[in-house]
């Protein structure tokens, strides 16, 4: 009895040690290996630029997630609409490109002042002539102005001599009916044809949304006369307000003007 448990100790160390120092393991091939391994990323993690596109499939699938993928940033530009030029006027006098700038100004634009190459125009001029004197002219001045024709200013008549204007216009049936009312109040009077040359004034801006975007109204209220919009002639655009959207930064001021109510002669 002694003998066989001796013999089975004996037969335990030895394949024992045939494990530990003889024997070679058995590797078993993991059907996982070769696999990319799945990872968990938190929702608070911003994606790193340039892994999206490093990770993103090729072919016709990995273009139309690209393309989707721009689609918003187009969208984006599509909604800011573009800035245009735009020449509001045109304007007898500088004074009145002033009220003008200063309008839109008001309303958040940048204009910026333009006179147009000067052409001559027809004016229609009454005048009284012959009116030598000093003393004279103060005292004609008075009757006129008691007998109710307004307009009327030293000024010297067609042949050069000392003579009073009575107004210059550009429609010839106010040019008549003033020579008229001077005539019936007994002064007589002249009317002429005098080619002018009177500039014409406009004010640049820059503009999104079109010409419906200018306050065209407001400015016809304030002026009381027939003023448009159309796009800035090639050569006088302006330049582009930096921050390319038309408005926020004060405008240029527009120097003054002492224009009458009428250019002389």
């Amino acid at each position: 009895m002694r003998i066989a448990f001796l013999v089975l100790l004996l037969a335990n160390l030895l394949f024992l040690a045939w494990t530990e120092w003889i024997a070679v393991p058995v590797s078993r091939s993991d059907p996982l290996t070769g696999l990319p391994r799945l990872r968990l990323v938190s929702r608070a993690v911003a994606p790193v630029p340039g892994a999206a596109a490093e990770q993103a499939p090729a072919g016709a699938l990995g273009a139309a997630l690209a393309d989707q993928a721009a689609a918003p940033s187009s969208a984006q530009q599509a909604d800011t609409p573009a800035l245009q030029c735009f020449s509001v006027g045109p304007f007898a006098r500088d004074r009145e490109a002033t009220e003008a700038a200063a309008l839109l100004r008001s309303q958040h634009f940048l204009p910026q002042p333009r006179t147009a190459a000067v052409r001559p125009a027809r004016w229609y001029w009454v005048y009284l002539p012959d009116i030598s004197g000093s003393v004279r002219v103060r005292h004609v001045l008075a009757e006129l102005h008691r007998d109710g024709i307004e307009g009327a200013e030293p000024m010297p008549a067609a042949d050069g001599k000392p003579g009073i204007s009575l107004g210059l216009f550009r429609d010839p049936a106010l040019a008549h009916r003033q020579l008229t009312l001077a005539r019936a109040k007994g002064f007589g009077g002249e009317l002429t044809v005098r080619l002018v040359a009177q500039p014409a004034y406009w004010v640049d801006l820059w503009a999104a949304g079109g010409a419906s975007a200018l306050p065209m109204r407001a400015l016809r209220t304030k002026l009381g006369a027939a003023v448009g919009a159309q796009t800035c002639p090639p050569g006088d655009t302006p330049p582009l307000p930096s921050n390319a959207t038309g408005a926020v930064a004060p405008g240029v001021p527009l120097p003054g003007d002492e224009a009458t109510a009428a250019p002389p002669p």
